[in-house]
């Protein structure tokens, strides 16, 4: 009975790791140091459109970070955590719940790193945590989508 429950818990781990792991992009690169300007973090322009660059209403205390729109169609946010469980919670009570919006969603907090994504009708987000931040990546479509990873120095297609 022992070794049935054990190959169900790893099973159960595997499918996670799966369906949450990487989704065929790179994600390990350094991320910043927390000492940039947000208009060094976030590409200069999607589609030919700018970055408009806004503070996320955080508590100063455990956070700090920005999300850039590109029009209606690609937001990127990128947050840094002063500790673990406020990163924790910012994932679990913002990015998480953005998921709600996919038909096809995942989300997994795989040996103390967190990774979701979702796709769908509405279009692709796909959110990773690299060291004490938390990255984002919205698009309404897949070309969108794309080419904000292109232009994200943070993550890139394997």
């Amino acid at each position: 009975m022992k070794n049935v429950i054990k190959l169900a818990v790893s099973t159960i781990a595997a499918t996670l790791l799966a369906s949450c792991g990487d989704g065929g992009y790179e994600t390990g690169f350094s991320p910043p140091t927390g000492d940039e300007k947000y208009s060094e973090i976030f590409p200069d322009q999607v589609s030919g459109t700018p970055a408009d660059i806004q503070l996320l209403e955080l508590d100063g205390k455990l956070y700090k970070g920005a999300v850039a729109t590109y029009g209606t169609g690609v937001s990127v946010t990128a947050l840094l955590s002063k500790d673990q469980d406020a990163l924790d919670d910012y994932v679990k009570t913002t990015g998480v719940p953005k998921l709600e919006n996919y038909n096809n969603r995942s989300s997994a907090k795989v040996n103390g790193v967190w990774r979701f994504r979702g796709n769908g009708s509405t279009g692709r987000i796909y959110g990773w945590q690299n060291g004490a931040w938390v990255f984002s990546i919205e698009a309404t479509d897949d070309t969108l989508f794309d080419e904000a990873v292109s232009k994200f120095p943070y993550i890139s297609k394997k």
